[in-house]
């Protein structure tokens, strides 16, 4: 069984949409709608906010207005079988 719990940093704008993509190919994604996208995820506020400045075209004025935050979530990673109460 593994479970691994740990704090990370997302960017998130308006609320409701999340800061996703690979390779330099970024866009926000409503929450609702995330299913298996890849989120951008950070081991720190600072890094979070350094990474979006660099990779989106207008990020600090984003960021001034409140529009979009680095926001501290937990990432949760474990087997099926955690989930499911079951132990091997």
């Amino acid at each position: 069984m593994i479970h691994i719990q740990r704090d990370r940093w997302i960017i998130v704008k308006n609320e409701n949409e999340i800061f996703c993509g690979l390779a330099q190919s970024y866009y926000f994604k409503h929450i609702h709608n995330i299913g298996d996208t890849a989120i951008k995820t950070y081991s720190s506020e600072k890094k979070a906010i350094a990474s979006f400045l660099r990779s989106w075209r207008r990020a600090e004025e984003l960021l001034e207005s409140g529009e979009v935050n680095a926001v501290n979530v937990v990432e949760e990673i474990a087997t099926r079988d955690f989930f499911k109460g079951e132990t091997k």
